[in-house]
């Protein structure tokens, strides 16, 4: 029985049986370099840096040519002085600042798709670490329901041996039977659970549905020591998503003035020189330059509503700031509660449930061997450290997975 008693207590922290893992670090690379919504990020900001030197131009000149016959049965350019030939080049100027304002808008938008782009990227890769800690809960828990199979198998073994001689209830068998036919159930359903998570770190990859997956390298515990006040700070400081909204916030301040701007006239210069003919039959050449203004006529129902379009758009930004500013600090301060709350549920069962529950169980072994127990106590024993070698592990993926997630806001490493 002492060999037995051997099988079923975990050593934590002790590595998986098979030799060949997937390191976490290798599938975060692989993201990186494979993962679609980063490279679509990527490109959009990359689309975006392009945007302020088009804002910042000037409109693109009008080159013209016109002619002017005033017969209609033949050319009279060499006839007559209102006849002419016009080459003309025009160009419009908006107003002084406006050209610099529309670049400063297009270098917020760009800057901000670029704190958009490190979001993406820092959820993304959360995603992933939560998806590949659940892998190995998976996994993990099957290596255990595995071992506490097996161990149960034996007892049932037993239990029939005893009952063949008499010295045992049928009772005992068939809860053996029946916990056995548990332990396959939950089998199933674990293997159910790893497809599905093997699944979706397969999309994170953008790997094909049925690409080989290696099992997950052993899970340790991260050490951390940031406190909630360390947190919002570093939430406040470095968070992308926040930095995503304060060059929104800029970008609209540079918007309404802008839009301000739009009550000024811009200017259209023209040159066109032109041939003309003349009486004797030759020609002449002759030129004019013209300027235009674009005169704001209608401010009344265009301009001035443009400016209250950017007031109010400066105002959402600002909330929509303050909206995401309470909502990372909801989420910093939920994730960083589980992961304490996980700290302490982990060091109490690996220090006191697990040592106690397996010291129960050699007890109940030694107890059934002289007649003290019953067998039902036994099995309730062996279930009860099952249960609990579970939920140390479930505890353990709480924990590193809240870091995880607060590593996607404060935009720091936190898992080693």
């Amino acid at each position: 029985m002492r060999l037995v008693l051997a099988l079923i207590i975990v050593s934590i922290g002790l590595s998986a049986f098979a030799d060949e893992t997937t390191p976490l670090k290798s599938l975060v690379e692989e993201a990186l370099e494979k993962n679609p919504e980063i490279l679509r990020a990527k490109a959009e900001w990359e689309a975006a840096t392009k945007r302020p030197s088009q804002a910042g131009s000037l409109p693109d000149p009008i080159v013209g040519v016109g002619w002017r016959n005033v017969r209609f049965d033949r050319i009279t350019l060499t006839e007559d002085p209102n006849s002419m030939v016009t080459f003309s080049l025009s160009q419009e100027f908006p107003f002084p600042g406006k050209l610099s304002l529309r670049e400063k808008v297009a270098q917020e938008e760009a800057q901000a798709q670029e704190k958009l782009y490190e979001a993406t990227l820092r959820r993304v890769i959360a995603d992933l670490k939560e998806a590949y800690y659940n892998w190995f809960l998976v996994d993990k828990s099957i290596e255990i329901t595995l071992k506490n199979k097996d161990l149960l198998e034996k007892f049932l073994k037993v239990a029939e041996a005893k009952y063949a001689v008499g010295k045992g209830i049928q009772q005992d068998v068939l809860k053996a039977q029946v916990e056995v036919s548990r332990f396959i159930e939950q089998l199933q359903l674990l293997e159910e659970r790893r497809g599905i998570v093997e699944a979706r770190i397969r999309s994170i990859l953008n790997r094909p549905p049925d690409s080989p997956l290696v099992k997950p390298e052993v899970v340790e515990k991260s050490p951390f020591i940031l406190t909630a006040e360390e947190l919002y700070k570093l939430t406040k400081e470095k968070a992308p998503l926040l930095k995503v909204k304060e060059n929104l916030i800029d970008r609209q301040e540079e918007a309404l003035k802008l839009a301000k701007r739009e009550y000024y006239p811009d200017f259209a210069l023209g040159v066109a020189p032109a041939v003309m003919g003349m009486e004797s039959g030759g020609v002449e050449g002759a030129w004019e330059v013209t300027l235009g203004v674009k005169v704001p006529l209608y401010f009344y129902r265009k301009q001035r509503f443009g400016v209250q379009e950017a007031v109010s758009q400066l105002q959402a930004a600002r909330e929509d700031y303050t909206s995401t500013n309470q909502s990372l600090f909801f989420n910093v301060k939920d994730q960083y509660l589980v992961a304490k709350t996980s700290e302490n549920l982990l060091k109490l069962f690996q220090e006191g449930i697990i040592p106690q529950a397996a010291s129960s169980l050699e007890s109940a072994i030694t107890g059934y061997q002289v007649g003290n127990i019953d067998f039902l106590t036994l099995l309730n024993n062996l279930v009860t450290l099952f249960n609990f070698e579970i939920t140390y592990y479930t505890y353990l993926t709480n924990y590193q997975t809240a870091l995880a997630r607060i590593e996607e806001v404060v935009d720091m490493p936190l898992i080693k």
